[in-house]
């Protein structure tokens, strides 16, 4: 009995479906919604990291502190209603998605639909001879686990259409595209390249695809129509000068049309490539002005703050504490951390120095759109929170303990709320007395 039921457990391995459509003439001409102008001239750029319900509950705290902070301009409205960008990956990306779904006036209710919840609850965790076949044949969970609970909890069936059609600011998710070994943006684009329907795409499969760790969960798999396409994709011609980060996005783009074996993208965790979804952030400021603030907006604004809330583990744990070990399981984490890390720490840098070649594109672009006297008054302030500038003992040894995690309890929700809340009113209140 023991044999037929490993026997029947390699059979019943993960599936993972493509749920994208093809692109057809009509659907192509569908165009997003104008953005609504934004009242003020504040306007807040956001991204938050990966790290699982860490991230999300430290995220939250961010945000909950956003929607307490007035202002500047004084006009009834706080800082998380200007928020005009948010950009997210794996946990941080749960939190960015449900934001830009409902909007600011939903921040409060994301507790109660997924941080006071279980979502593990849903997931195969335990150690036994049917999950460990599942993960061999490529992954423990499939899309009936985390993003049907996503779905049911948090975004109740809206597609990626309907968030641009939603109350929130707009949304920069990206998963892992595999074959290319580069970051897969959740944007009208790459749909265009692979010749597939965005607005239909369920919003819960994209952040399911963001936060799939390998092994825990089977890639998320979009069918590439672009051999078949009816309409020529969007494919660029030319690579940037320079960087040699978005010299090979454009190749991408250009296998999605061109290669005869790339016709499914196998789509895992976003923070392999981007833990802090600074790249995609960046890859978007490089884009035509004023990218990515609508228009509207970019043509009214005094002041952008521009927050990144890093809810990543740099150092720590207890594999140096004896000479043994570590194990298996403890080496493989502290691989991939370590990769992570090293690669965060050099977005972030570049994430700095591209906000302030972004604030030049932004003024030109504002001084031939509109001809005004002051379409130069434009300040950026860049804003890094961290859990890693927490030096506090105890509070440390209390964080690394919520690593990898999808759940968490009231009390390490509470914690990790407060830290966020915490680090950005200090900040926000440094830079006022600095006059920013």
């Amino acid at each position: 009995m023991l044999a037929l039921s490993i026997g029947l457990a390699a059979c019943a391995g993960p599936s993972n479906p493509p749920s994208n459509l093809p692109l057809t003439d009509i659907t192509a001409s569908i165009r997003p919604r104008p953005s609504a102008p934004r009242p003020g001239a504040t306007a807040v750029v956001l991204a938050l990291s990966g790290g699982g319900a860490r991230s999300a509950a430290f995220g939250y705290g961010v945000l909950s502190a956003l929607s307490e902070q007035q202002a500047p301009e004084g006009n009834g409205r706080t800082l998380a209603d200007e928020i005009a960008v948010v950009a997210g990956v794996s946990g941080g990306g749960m939190l960015a998605a449900y934001l830009a779904l409902h909007g600011p006036s939903g921040i409060a209710a994301f507790r109660r639909d997924y941080l006071d919840r279980d979502p593990e609850a849903s997931l195969r965790t335990a150690f036994t001879p049917d999950n460990l076949l599942r993960g061999y044949r490529g992954g423990v969970n499939d899309l009936t686990g985390l993003a049907t609970w996503l779905d049911a909890h948090l975004y109740h069936g809206a597609t990626l259409g309907d968030v641009e059609r939603g109350r929130g600011p707009r949304l920069l998710l990206h998963a892992t595209d595999l074959y290319n070994r580069a970051p897969f943006a959740f944007d009208r684009a790459n749909f265009r390249t692979i010749c597939s329907d965005y607005n239909s795409f369920p919003l819960s499969h994209a952040v399911a695809a963001s936060a799939a760790v390998p092994l825990l969960f089977a890639p998320v798999v979009l069918e590439n129509f672009s051999p078949a396409c009816p309409l020529a994709p969007d494919v660029p011609t030319t690579q940037p000068a320079g960087s040699a980060v978005m010299a090979h996005l454009v190749e991408t783009q250009a296998r999605y049309a061109m290669a005869p074996d790339l016709r499914y993208l196998k789509l895992l965790d976003g923070g392999l490539v981007d833990n802090l979804a600074a790249q995609n952030l960046m890859r978007s400021m490089r884009r035509a002005a004023p990218s990515p603030l609508p228009e509207a907006t970019a043509r009214e604004v005094r002041r952008i703050v521009v927050i990144v809330a890093d809810a990543s583990l740099r150092v720590g744990g207890d594999i140096s504490a004896t000479m043994e070990g570590p194990g298996a399981l403890d080496a493989v984490t502290a691989s991939i951390d370590a990769m992570v890390d090293s690669s965060s720490r050099a977005s972030l840098d570049r994430l700095e120095e591209e906000t302030g070649r972004w604030r030049k594109r932004l003024i030109r672009w504002r001084c031939d759109a509109t001809g005004a006297r002051d379409c130069d008054k434009l300040e950026i302030a860049f804003v890094r929170l961290s859990l890693a500038d927490i030096r506090a003992p105890d509070e440390s040894a209390r964080i690394l303990q919520l690593h990898n995690k999808l759940s968490l309890k009231a009390d390490e929700v509470d914690f990790l709320a407060g830290l966020g809340r915490r680090l950005l009113v200090a900040n926000l209140q440094q830079r006022r007395l600095i006059g920013l």
